[in-house]
């Protein structure tokens, strides 16, 4: 309703604008004029009637110059004022065709590009909000598309919006942004999940591993934090105990690396998968650290 009232009172104001000398009331340089020329005829006249009256041509002079006198007085404002009335009338329908033009070709210009496009598009996006919801249950056998990630993005920012406090919500919109190489659209979703619900060990580890791969230092130590705070409560839990070996060993903390990797060994079952993979990560860990004992060793010790 605002809206249009708005839309309304900017098209007066632009028509007053446009349309304004429409409304003025007649210049009196062109009445002036008339009348000077009205006068003119009348003086004219008025000595035609004294020489036929010199001549004596007419008997009823007086009466002549009294009816011209009249005439003067009455004619004149009575042409006047009938045709500034005629123009000033024609001034007011001109400028009801104008508002009236103007009107039209606004709301034909907002129909077909204004803002109500994005927003019919925005509303019907958001109503595929369930669709998506079940198309996640179909994910791994059918991916979702490109388009439907966007779509389902906007549908949870819409969503968000009516529920600004809902965690799950958050860290959903941050998994999109994983799967969508938008990382900075998953960096801040997962933080303010992680805000909403700190007690959360999927959504500290899901914000630690964003953090992980940050460039900035400051970051990693923060991600780094983060998993020891979910394994101080959880400590069997597999995801930070990965993520925090990894973090030791890109620090060239290879001791704490190997340890790490060894407690996720023992964690597993003889017949995972991911024991191969775990075994061949603490022989790297253990040898780097050698290596680097060695590296030490050398320095300590002077050449001769």
């Amino acid at each position: 309703m605002n809206f249009w009232l708005s839309v309304g009172l900017l098209t007066a104001i632009v028509a007053l604008v446009c349309f304004y000398p429409l409304l003025r009331k007649r210049n009196p340089v062109d009445d002036t004029k008339r009348d000077e020329l009205n006068k003119a005829l009348y003086f004219d006249r008025l000595q035609e009637l004294e020489r036929d009256e010199q001549q004596g041509l007419l008997s009823n002079a007086e009466q002549l110059k009294t009816e011209l006198q009249q005439s003067l007085l009455e004619d004149i404002p009575e042409q006047a004022t009938a045709q500034a009335e005629d123009k000033r009338s024609f001034g007011k329908i001109w400028f009801a065709s104008g508002l009236l033009t103007l009107g039209i070709l606004s709301m034909a210009v907002y129909l077909k590009v204004g803002s109500w496009h994005g927003e019919n598009m925005l509303e019907k996006t958001y109503e595929k909000l369930p669709h998506f919801y079940e198309r996640l249950k179909e994910e791994e056998s059918k991916p979702l598309s490109e388009t439907e990630m966007q779509q389902f993005a906007t549908a949870l920012r819409l969503q968000l919006q009516k529920t600004p406090d809902d965690a799950a919500t958050w860290w959903l919109l941050g998994q999109i942004g994983m799967a969508s190489d938008k990382a900075q659209l998953a960096h801040d979703s997962y933080a303010r999940a992680v805000q909403l619900a700190p007690d959360n060990h999927e959504y500290k580890i899901a914000y630690a591993r964003i953090l992980m791969f940050s460039e900035d230092n400051s970051d990693k130590v923060k991600g780094q934090e983060l998993l020891k705070e979910v394994l101080r409560k959880d400590h069997t839990n597999m995801q930070a105990l990965s993520l925090l070996a990894f973090r030791y060993f890109e620090t060239e903390e290879y001791k704490m690396a190997a340890v790490t990797w060894a407690m996720m060994l023992k964690l597993m079952s003889e017949d995972d998968p991911r024991r191969d993979l775990i075994e061949k990560s603490i022989r790297s860990a253990r040898d780097a650290q050698a290596e680097q004992e060695e590296e030490k060793r050398k320095q300590l010790v002077p050449v001769k």
